[in-house]
């Protein structure tokens, strides 16, 4: 059984619009892929054809079967833009998490030991008897991240998962999701801080309207043509001391 997943030309189609057009890459099990590109680029649609929830022609197969067709995948998909339910608790909105394993309201002693210590990793222990509804943005994310986490994915999906996160939550989350490879688990994101994309994926596709134009290695791609090209050519890259690199964007005159 092969061990990637294996995306060949796919093609996306929203009415009489082509969002993504003739993709094929292979994307490694067990590693940090990082979707990066300017707004439009087809990144979140990308996504949602990996999970098997958006239409496409071509093929996408996770360890040899068609993503769509495969409905015992353990996938955690961490939206930007959550549809938030009325009149749940934040424990129990992150125990959804457990229902695909244990059942909706059968949860098991081990699933709520493991939603309270994520809880705690997240920063929202203290607040889980709290209405989601109550939350700020930057709260819901980290309980959309929870839920994730406790679901004990193999592969997670995540929707530009520190949009709404201050910096020290953004290191502190991205922190919790890098361990989740110790397990074996893939990650798939997109990011629009390319510098922080650069510090966790090793692997950063670079992407722009609906096609892939360049696949490689963080270190390769963060000081790539292509990845300015992407940007129109309005970013600069640093490389500080330590020898990370930083891309900061072009002040227009």
């Amino acid at each position: 059984m092969t061990s990637v997943i294996k995306v060949e030309d796919l093609t996306v189609r929203l009415g009489s619009r082509e969002v993504l057009r003739g993709i094929s890459l292979e994307i490694e099990h067990g590693k940090w892929t990082c979707l990066v590109g300017p707004n439009g680029a087809g990144k979140t649609t990308f996504l949602k054809a990996l999970l098997g929830s958006q239409n496409y022609s071509g093929s996408i197969t996770d360890s040899g079967v068609e993503v769509f067709k495969n409905h015992d995948r353990n996938v955690a998909f961490v939206p930007q833009h959550p549809q938030i339910p009325i009149g749940m608790s934040v424990s129990e909105y992150v125990m959804l998490g457990r229902s695909k394993r244990d059942g909706w309201g059968n949860e098991s002693t081990s699933s709520r030991k493991l939603v309270a210590e994520i809880l705690k990793l997240t920063g929202l222990f203290g607040m889980q008897n709290q209405f989601v509804t109550q939350l700020s943005g930057g709260e819901m994310q980290r309980a959309l991240i929870a839920r994730a986490l406790v679901q004990e994915p193999t592969l997670i999906l995540l929707d530009e998962p520190t949009s709404a996160l201050d910096l020290h939550h953004q290191i502190a989350v991205l922190n919790n999701i890098e361990l989740l490879k110790e397990r074996g688990v893939t990650i798939i994101s997109t990011m629009h801080d390319i510098t922080l994309a650069a510090m966790y994926a090793e692997k950063i596709i670079v992407m722009q309207e609906g096609r892939v134009l360049l696949n490689g290695s963080s270190d390769e791609v963060i000081h790539s043509p292509e990845l300015k090209s992407a940007f129109e050519n309005r970013i600069n890259v640093y490389t500080l001391e330590s020898g990370r690199p930083v891309i900061v964007a072009k002040k227009e005159k």
